[in-house]
């Protein structure tokens, strides 16, 4: 017998059991509580009940010790129907300024973090299960079909078996690149006032990068997931080796992007060339060549942090 036999529906069923309204499930429900109530005699009792007629005429007398036992099963369901809390993630890693950092996970996984990220990790026999709560991270997944790899942001989750994707998080969307396999995008309903619909969801392939979040429309905010863009692998993981490929970002976001890693700061002062597109290779900690990759150079300026870096970012392992 499977604690999961009776679904999304476990939590109503041990509930009419336990206050005597048992006569009120459905007849499949009603035959998964006796197959769930044969479960449990399979386990030794340290002391012999007496003969008794029925189980259902000595409920009462036992409900309470077997109200533990159902506790700690239905738990376990709810974990499965609820999202995960903060308290479900007990390691927690951060990097901070032109800080890179891998982690190897116990699973064989890895995950490689960009410059002032944070991430949450969560397993379980089950699911193996991490929350990107700001920043970039470039997740390599060991293969395991039975314990399928999750990664929330806050703006959906995206779910992989064996494959490796890079996730980065901004303040109203996450994007995603697939480096290997298959991913499947989901977005989070409810999450941040989205307005309640049907799932959105979408697989993307390798060679792909898509954007999910949340956009505001007749008064409200609805999910999107953003049609494909093909990109290499190699470019989508630059970054992990000291490098910054941009394809036609804004200005405004290539400046954001390279200040992750500089000693020194750029700073936008032509606001109308905010959305400049720019093409181009910047090493991490580099500020002197992006003026070499736009029209107007003098749309941006270079001035020094209150404490620079020591030293040029770099991957540190933990």
């Amino acid at each position: 017998m499977s604690d999961r036999d009776l679904g999304h529906r476990a939590e109503a069923v041990f509930d009419a059991l336990l206050s005597g309204r048992s006569d009120n499930l459905h007849p499949a429900d009603r035959q998964e509580a006796a197959a769930f109530w044969d479960w449990l005699g399979d386990f030794e009792r340290p002391v012999e009940a007496p003969p008794v007629p029925s189980m259902w005429q000595t409920w009462p007398a036992r409900a309470a010790a077997l109200a533990a036992v159902m506790l700690a099963i239905i738990g376990g369901i709810t974990w499965f129907v609820h999202p995960a809390t903060e308290r479900d993630f007990a390691q927690h890693y951060a990097t901070g300024h032109a800080e890179r950092r891998l982690i190897r996970l116990a699973d064989g996984s890895t995950v490689t973090l960009a410059a002032d990220s944070r991430v949450a990790i969560s397993y379980t026999p089950s699911e193996r299960r991490l929350r990107l709560a700001s920043g970039e991270a470039l997740f390599k997944v060991a293969h395991n079909a039975a314990r399928p790899f999750i990664v929330e942001t806050p703006h959906g989750e995206v779910r992989a078996v064996g494959t490796a994707f890079d996730v980065a998080v901004a303040a109203r969307e996450a994007e995603v690149t697939v480096v290997e396999g298959v991913i499947r995008i989901a977005l989070r309903d409810g999450a941040r006032g989205v307005r309640a619909s049907e799932p959105i969801e979408k697989l993307a392939r390798k060679g792909e990068r898509l954007a999910f979040g949340i956009t505001a429309r007749d008064g409200g905010s609805v999910g999107f997931i953003r049609q494909a863009t093909d990109l290499d692998a190699e470019s989508a993981t630059a970054w992990t080796r000291g490098q910054l490929v941009f394809r036609g970002e804004p200005l405004r976001d290539v400046i954001a992007k390279i200040n992750l890693y500089a000693r020194d700061r750029v700073v936008l002062t032509d606001p109308k060339a905010g959305s400049m597109p720019v093409f181009g290779v910047v090493d991490q900690g580099d500020t002197a060549t992006i003026r070499d990759l736009i029209a107007e150079p003098d749309a941006i300026a270079i001035e020094p942090l209150p404490s620079p870096a020591a030293s040029a970012p770099r991957t540190a392992e933990r």
